[in-house]
């Protein structure tokens, strides 16, 4: 029910102007009740035709990732260009109606036209409502800007960390990938790589290009095997080419969202007859964009998948992603508690005394990622032909030994464990 509310206006509202211009012609022929009639008819066509061009571009992006890639922003472009085509038409329509009013009663002003004069002074406020929200899409709408992103994190140069830079650059030979330009190290994030734009927090370093990045918080309680096989499942990425597009399309989608966003909430007043067209088709979009967004997502991890794989075979290779599925709960309740000082340090301890743990729940939810949504893990298990088995669970989710403690330190040499920082970067 609550979507007819949202979804009739878009017939209502036309169809209303259109019964009302009628009558003003019975009343005498006047070519402001005509144009208004005829604006309104176009407005009831412009409105079902941009939904059915939404869903049109909505499933062709769900047919080909190239359609995605280079017309997401496009459309939704063309897509506020056609709501304020269509709000722009029912003013106009309204205007016509108003004037007509107007004119009319003054002329019978003395038989009793002066009851069509008050009549017109809501109409004046629908109109005026209708103007504002045309401002506001114009406004609003505006192209969307070069895509990005900002995180906390300290970038590992060439110089500083040699066997590091070897390491990754010999599983990206491995792979078949081309290697990171950056290699970014921090705390708070999982694994992952991107290629839009970053701005590194605090530092305010840019980097652009191909980004690796690794969490010193799963270094620390994984082993380099298990570690391997994660970083090869991300530069599969970088293999198959995904990160130009799919970081671009991620940060886009996330800017289209914080624009409806901000239609939606205005001025906190739920939205009027006028409104609710504009706000459903924007919701439709967005919700039919995102359906191909998430479809183009699942099938390039699955691939990745096969990426980390070739490293160290199927089944090490979903041990560690059960590891880092079980520890990045713990994590997470680390972060919540605002825990002062070194997390790595925090982590090591609460694992001395608490091994991670998997339950069922976990295996249908897919794992957090700032750029990316990942399939289901049992999902991304069966593609690699692997069964979830005790011995599988309990590797995953062991104490960490000295080894998987210690091998990153041995690695890099000098480095230390950065302190504690809040989790969650930022759209820059």
């Amino acid at each position: 029910m609550n979507r007819w509310r949202w979804f009739l206006p878009m017939w209502l509202v036309p169809l209303a102007l259109m019964a009302w211009s009628t009558l003003q012609n019975h009343r005498g022929e006047y070519p402001m009740a005509t144009l208004s009639y005829w604006l309104a008819v176009a407005a009831l066509l412009v409105g079902p035709a941009c939904w059915l061009k939404l869903r049109l571009d909505a499933w062709r992006a769900r047919r080909s990732q190239d359609f995605l890639h280079e017309h997401l922003a496009s459309s939704w472009q063309a897509l506020g260009r056609w709501l304020s085509a269509y709000v722009g038409l029912l003013v106009m329509s309204l205007g016509c109606g108003l004037l007509y009013e107007l004119h009319w009663g003054w002329n019978h002003l003395k038989d009793g036209g002066w009851t069509i004069l008050i009549f017109g002074i809501p109409v004046v406020s629908g109109l005026l409502i209708g103007v504002r929200l045309v401002q506001r899409l114009r406004q609003r709408w505006q192209a969307l800007g070069e895509p990005g992103s900002s995180f906390l994190g300290r970038r590992l140069t060439r110089e500083q960390m040699p066997q590091v830079w070897r390491w990754v650059e010999a599983l990206a030979e491995r792979v078949g990938a081309p290697g990171p330009e950056h290699i970014v190290v921090g705390i708070d994030q999982s694994f992952f790589v991107t290629s839009v734009p970053v701005l590194l927090q605090p530092s305010g370093e840019q980097l652009s290009g191909r980004t690796l990045y690794l969490p010193l918080t799963y270094l620390s309680s994984m082993s380099q095997a298990e570690s391997a096989a994660i970083i090869g499942h991300e530069l599969g990425h970088f293999r198959h080419q995904d990160t130009e597009r799919s970081s671009e399309v991620s940060a886009q989608f996330r800017l289209m969202s914080v624009h409806f966003a901000s239609l939606l909430d205005d001025d906190g007043h739920p939205p009027g007859w006028f409104e609710r067209p504009v706000m459903w088709l924007a919701g439709e979009f967005l919700h039919h964009f995102q359906v191909a967004v998430h479809h183009w997502r699942r099938a390039q991890e699955l691939l990745a998948d096969r990426a980390g794989a070739e490293v160290a075979g199927e089944r090490l290779f979903c041990q560690a992603l059960l590891r880092v599925i079980a520890l990045d709960r713990v994590i997470d309740q680390l972060l919540g508690e605002g825990r002062q000082g070194n997390l790595v340090q925090a982590l090591s301890e609460h694992l001395r005394h608490t091994p991670p743990s998997l339950d069922q729940s976990l295996m249908t939810q897919a794992l957090a990622h700032p750029f990316d949504t990942h399939p289901p893990t049992q999902q991304r298990l069966v593609a690699l032909d692997i069964a979830l088995d005790e011995p599988l669970l309990a590797e995953a989710t062991r104490q960490p030994t000295d080894a998987d403690r210690q091998w990153f330190a041995q690695l890099t040499g000098t480095w230390q464990p950065a302190e504690d920082t809040p989790r969650h970067g930022a759209p820059a």
